[in-house]
């Protein structure tokens, strides 16, 4: 239920920004190298979340290695594996595919660009090897990337990276993905950008949303943060303090329903005052209590009238014993059903993007 607080903060928000109506929830899923499976398992997946009403599907564009997560994924390279400047499109054409086989089932896409945890952590691009950035695999800590976003060349080889991303010419549509309003919903800066680093660049996430909206103009196409590390670094105030960052997502593997419910009543206001929406868009649960905990997280997020995606549905899951899930666990039945009831609850935010037939 949204509170009495809540609704006047509503209404002061409508003043203000007449867009903003109301209308029903949704939840979705990350997936995030669903674009290398194998055309059945690729079906299978969206299949599952279309029967569960998941409107949004988050994928990154990164290496990928073959087999990953014990899947069916081809190998494919990031666009930038070679060279910085030097791109294999590759992974945006397995990418324009899903897209098209996800719109078929009312799903739209998130794209995000570029993983934090590519700059010497889980992986290795180019951008380390030409800025010279320190690598630790991440077995003895997440690498201290500040240069990756103070060094003007950087940013300027960064923003070229994301000028070719929007600019991609869609085989299967016959746009530029930065026209490409009905597959996708959002381009992210980064995934969790600056994650686990005392923050370096504060100006950093605007400069780059500034750089996607003059590509895309003004096509419907939302440009989202990527979140952050947990609820705090996904909610700074600078973010909503750009006026090209319209959806402020939020990451949080802390699944007490207490944490998580004080931490978005806090956030709401900035988000209704400054015309930003929120996405909780990463969580997990793992482990023996994994569907309660599923159970109780996904309560409380319907309860803040905050969509929500999962961490992450995959062909095949691990059962309880790892954040991926699938239908061949009991967990999945919980995470269906709990997608199902968000779609009939009053949200907090107006997502025109979003079919709001429940």
């Amino acid at each position: 239920m949204i509170s009495l607080k809540n609704l006047f903060l509503l209404a002061a928000a409508f003043a203000l920004y007449p867009c903003l109506v109301v209308a029903n929830d949704f939840a979705g899923a990350n997936s995030y190298f669903l674009h290398t499976l194998s055309a059945v398992d690729r079906a299978a997946v969206l299949d599952a979340m279309q029967g569960a009403n998941m409107k949004l599907l988050r994928v990154f564009i990164t290496r990928v290695a073959a087999g990953a997560k014990g899947s069916s994924a081809t190998a494919v390279n990031d666009l930038e594996t070679v060279a910085v400047g030097s791109y294999d499109d590759t992974i945006l054409r397995q990418i324009d595919v899903l897209a098209s086989e996800a719109h078929a089932r009312d799903i739209k896409l998130i794209i995000a660009m570029h993983d934090r945890y590519a700059l010497g952590c889980w992986d290795t691009d180019a951008y380390v090897a030409k800025y010279n950035l320190p690598v630790t695999g991440c077995v003895n800590g997440v690498p201290d990337s500040s240069t990756f976003y103070t060094n003007a060349n950087a940013i300027s080889d960064f923003d070229n990276r994301l000028r070719h991303i929007l600019n991609f010419q869609s085989p299967k549509f016959g746009v530029p993905w930065n026209k490409l309003s009905d597959a996708i919903f959002a381009f992210e800066i980064q995934n969790e950008a600056m994650g686990h680093m005392n923050q370096v660049a504060p100006d950093w996430w605007c400069g780059r949303a500034n750089v996607i909206r003059s590509v895309l103009g003004n096509t419907g196409i939302q440009i989202s943060t990527g979140g952050g590390t947990d609820l705090p670094t996904s909610t700074q105030s600078q973010l909503f303090n750009c006026p090209n960052i319209q959806i402020v997502a939020l990451h949080d593997y802390n699944l007490d329903p207490s944490y998580v419910a004080s931490h978005i009543d806090a956030a709401k206001p900035m988000a209704l005052s400054s015309g930003k929406r929120l996405l909780y868009e990463e969580f997990g649960a793992t482990g023996s209590s994994k569907q309660s905990q599923i159970q109780a997280v996904t309560n409380t997020l319907i309860s803040t009238g905050v969509p929500w995606m999962y961490w992450e549905v995959m062909k095949p899951g691990k059962g309880s014993s790892d954040y991926e899930i699938w239908t061949d666990e009991p967990s999945w039945s919980t995470l269906r059903s709990q997608s199902l009831a968000t779609r009939q609850h009053i949200g907090e935010f107006s997502w025109p993007e979003i079919d709001n037939d429940a």
